[in-house]
C-alpha cells in the first residue's frame, strides 16, 4: 500500500517537474521569438534607410545643383536609350552641345553668383524650347548638352536651333542691368555622323568649335572634314606656345585713301602667320586660337610694338601716312595692364599717341562695353584715338552710336559689296554715312574693289575708302612704290 503510494507521489511529482519545464521552456521560446522578431524588424527598417539613403544620393548624383537639369551620369543613360530607339524605330535623333560664350568674362566682372543667376535662367530658356520627349543637360561649366529625339530628318533640327539662339539671345537681367550673351552650337546627328554614344559626343563638340571660329550665335552640323580643321587647329594652337613664333609673324600694311585730297590717311596693320605646315594665315584664321589660348596679349604686345616702329620709320623717311590703324581684341582691353604697356610702348619708341587708331570689331562690343569701358576712357585721355570696324552688320542700333567713346567708323565690307546691287544697301549706306557725319565721326569703307562701287561711294558723302581698287595689303618694303604708283593713281 505504501509501495503504491510513494509510486503515485512520484509520479505527480514528475508530472509538475514535466509541466513547469514545459512552461518555462514555452516562455522562455517565446521571449527568444519575440526578440527574434524585433532584431528582424529592426534589421528590415535600417535595410529600408539604406535603400532610401541610396535612391536619394543617386537622385543628388544625376542632378546639377546649379540648372537643376539632369548631369553627364544621366544624360550618357538617355543617350544609350535613344540610340536603342532609334535602332528600332529607324528615326533619327541630334546631339546638340550648346556653349554660352565669354562666360568667364561675366564671373569676373560680376561674380560667380552672377554666372550661376545667369546659368538658371539659360536651363530655365531652354526647357521652355525642347519637347517632352527631348533632355537637355548641363555637362559642366558652360556648356550644355541635348538630345532631341524622333527626328524626320536633319533639317527639322534648324528650327529647334533657331529657337535657341531667339531665346538665349534675349538680355538677362543680373545685377541690376541687362546683360547680352552670344551663343556657338554644334550639332551632330545619328546615325549619319555616330552610331556609338562617344562618337557622337566628340563630333558635336568638333561641330561646335567650327561654330565658335564661325563666329557668335551661329551653328554648326558636323562634317567629316572638321577632324582636318581640329588637327590644324591642335597643331597651331601647339606651335602658339613656342616663343620663336614671333619669327613666323609677318604684317602687311594696307591704306585708306582720302578721294578728296588724294592723300593716305591711314595704314592698316595686319597680322599673318607663316605656318611651315598650312602657309600664309591671316589673323582671322588663328584670332580665335589667339583668345583662347591666353597668347593674344603678348602677341597683341608684339604686333603694337612693331607696327608703331614701322610707322615711324615711314614718318622719318618722308613718307607721311597720317596715321596707324590696329585691331585689339576683346581680351587686350579686358587686361588692366594694356593701357599702360600701350603707353610705355608709345614713349620707348617715341610716337605721338595721336597717330595710333585701335580698331575694336562692332561684335565684340555687343553687351560688353561695360567691362570695357574703363580702358576706352583711358585711352581716349591718352589722345588715342578709338575706331569701330564691321559696322552695319546689325549688331548695334545707329541710334546707340553716341553712347560708344569713338572716333572712326568702318563700314562693313560685305555692304560695300552690295552698295550697287540693291536700293535697300545703298539706303543704309547713306544712313550710316549721314549718322556719321552728324555725330562728327570720320567713316572709311572697307572691300571697295571696283570704280562703281567708288563712285557710288563718293555719291554717297564717303570719301576715306580701302580696298584692293587701290592697294592690296604690302609689306613694309613696298610703300614707296604704292605712294609713288598705286594710290595716288586710282585715287
Amino acid at each position: 500500500m505504501n509501495v503504491v503510494i510513494n509510486t503515485g507521489i512520484f509520479l505527480i511529482g514528475a508530472l509538475i517537474i514535466i509541466l513547469l519545464g514545459s512552461y518555462l521552456y514555452s516562455r522562455q521560446f517565446s521571449r527568444m521569438k519575440r526578440q527574434l522578431f524585433l532584431t528582424e524588424n529592426m534589421l528590415a527598417q535600417e535595410k529600408n534607410k539604406e535603400i532610401e539613403l541610396e535612391n536619394t544620393l543617386k537622385n543628388t548624383a544625376g542632378i546639377d545643383d546649379v540648372t537643376g537639369l539632369p548631369n553627364r551620369h544621366i544624360f550618357i543613360d538617355r543617350l544609350n536609350q535613344a540610340i536603342n530607339q532609334s535602332e528600332r524605330s529607324e528615326m533619327i535623333f541630334a546631339i546638340i552641345f550648346l556653349s554660352l560664350d565669354g562666360f568667364k568674362i561675366i564671373n569676373e566682372a560680376l561674380g560667380l553668383s552672377a554666372g550661376d543667376e545667369i546659368l538658371k535662367e539659360a536651363a530655365s530658356r531652354m526647357q521652355t524650347v525642347i519637347r517632352k520627349i527631348d533632355t537637355a543637360s548641363r555637362i559642366g561649366g558652360n556648356e550644355f548638352v541635348l538630345i532631341l529625339t524622333q527626328l524626320t530628318k536633319p533639317e527639322s533640327v534648324i528650327f529647334m536651333v533657331q529657337r535657341f539662339l531667339t531665346a538665349l539671345t534675349q538680355p538677362f537681367y543680373v545685377c541690376n542691368q541687362d546683360i547680352f550673351i552670344t551663343v556657338s552650337i554644334g550639332i551632330a546627328v545619328y546615325p549619319a555622323d555616330g552610331k556609338e554614344g562617344d562618337e557622337l559626343l566628340k563630333n558635336a563638340d568638333n561641330a561646335l568649335n567650327q561654330a565658335k571660329l564661325t563666329g557668335p550665335n551661329s551653328f554648326q552640323f558636323y562634317q567629316k572634314e572638321m577632324y582636318h580643321l581640329s588637327r590644324r587647329e591642335l597643331t597651331l594652337t601647339t606651335d602658339l606656345r613656342n616663343s620663336a613664333i614671333y619669327n613666323d609673324f609677318i604684317i602687311y600694311y594696307q591704306p585708306s585713301v582720302n578721294i578728296e585730297t588724294k592723300q593716305i590717311l591711314t595704314m592698316e596693320a595686319m597680322l599673318h602667320w607663316q605656318h611651315p605646315e598650312f602657309g600664309l594665315l591671316k589673323y582671322d584664321d588663328f584670332s580665335k586660337l589667339l583668345e583662347n589660348s591666353g597668347h593674344v596679349i603678348p602677341i597683341g604686345d608684339w604686333l603694337l610694338r612693331t607696327a608703331c616702329q614701322q610707322f615711324l620709320i615711314w614718318k622719318k623717311a618722308g613718307l607721311n601716312p597720317q596715321s596707324l590703324m590696329i585691331k585689339v581684341s576683346i581680351k587686350q582691353l579686358e587686361n588692366p595692364h594694356f593701357t599702360y604697356n600701350l603707353s610705355q610702348i608709345l614713349k620707348e619708341i617715341g610716337l605721338n599717341p595721336t597717330a595710333l587708331i585701335l580698331e575694336i570689331s562692332e561684335l565684340i562690343l555687343v553687351g560688353k562695353l561695360n567691362l570695357i569701358e574703363k580702358s576706352l576712357q583711358i585711352l581716349k585721355k591718352q589722345g588715342i584715338q578709338v575706331g569701330m570696324s564691321e559696322f552695319g552688320t546689325g549688331k548695334i542700333a545707329l541710334q546707340d552710336l553716341r553712347h560708344f567713346s569713338i572716333d572712326f567708323l568702318r563700314i562693313a565690307s560685305s555692304l560695300i559689296k552690295e552698295v550697287g546691287q540693291n536700293e535697300e544697301t545703298r539706303a543704309i549706306v547713306q544712313m550710316i554715312v549721314g549718322l556719321a557725319n552728324t555725330l562728327g565721326l570720320r567713316v572709311l569703307a572697307e572691300g571697295v574693289d571696283t570704280e562703281a562701287q567708288k563712285q557710288i561711294l563718293c555719291e554717297l558723302g564717303c570719301f576715306i575708302m580701302q580696298g584692293e581698287l587701290f592697294s592690296q595689303p604690302l609689306l613694309p618694303e613696298n610703300f614707296t612704290e604704292l605712294v609713288e604708283q598705286a594710290v595716288i593713281q586710282h585715287a
